[in-house]
């Protein structure tokens, strides 16, 4: 029995995941959190074979959560799940650990496949993922680029930062730490697709999101 834990902020797809999942008959889905503490804290009674990780959490970040699960939880298998189809999304969560990257409109079909994939310790790309990657690599530009979707936070900091703000300041300014400044920035640089933060004020100029 293929043991997994799901990890989502929004309901609906936990929920919708665990539906997929009720009537396998060789996967079982121990545990489905909306946050990420407390399914660290049930890692520390139970290691599920997989975890389904949602990669833009609210107060996380997906992929460091998954760096840090690939040094603590070595015989862990994590699929990122995300609506985002930057490859810099998909690299990062590969580089980073994750076993597999699915799009959350995917069918359960194909999530069955992944996990039964994974588990044995190979890597699951849907093909639609596998082609954006081929793209990129070849520098073939996408016909064009999705308007990432921010959270609050997320849209609060991208002004601060058009702003000229340090990273320090924002977190004094937000009453929140620096680590979860600089979480935020990451996951922006990864939704905007850019390197730095002159790429993702110009990116974010030319979207709309900043005057």
């Amino acid at each position: 029995m293929i043991t997994v834990c799901i990890l989502d902020d929004h309901p609906m797809i936990l929920e919708g995941l665990e539906t997929m999942l009720s009537k396998e008959v060789d996967i079982t889905v121990v545990g489905g959190f909306t946050d990420h503490p407390n399914c660290m804290a049930f890692f520390e009674t139970q290691v599920p074979d997989v975890l389904l990780l949602d990669i833009n959490l609210k107060n996380a970040n997906g992929i460091q959560i998954c760096a840090d699960l690939a040094k603590t939880r070595a015989t862990l298998k994590v699929i990122g799940v995300s609506n985002y189809t930057e490859p810099a999304f998909i690299k990062n969560m590969l580089r980073n650990g994750a076993k597999g990257y699915l799009l959350k409109n995917t069918s359960k079909a194909e999530l069955v496949q992944a996990i039964q994939t994974v588990v044995t310790g190979a890597t699951y790309l849907p093909r639609s993922v596998e082609t954006i990657l081929l793209n990129d690599s070849i520098g073939v530009i996408a016909p064009q680029k999705s308007i990432p979707k921010l959270t609050r936070r997320e849209k609060e900091i991208l002004q601060l930062i058009g702003n000229g703000m340090t990273n320090g300041e924002m977190a004094e300014k937000l009453i929140v730490s620096i680590k979860t400044v600089e979480s935020h920035r990451t996951n922006l640089l990864q939704k905007f697709g850019v390197k730095n933060a002159a790429g993702l004020i110009k990116a974010a100029m030319n979207m709309g999101f900043i005057a």
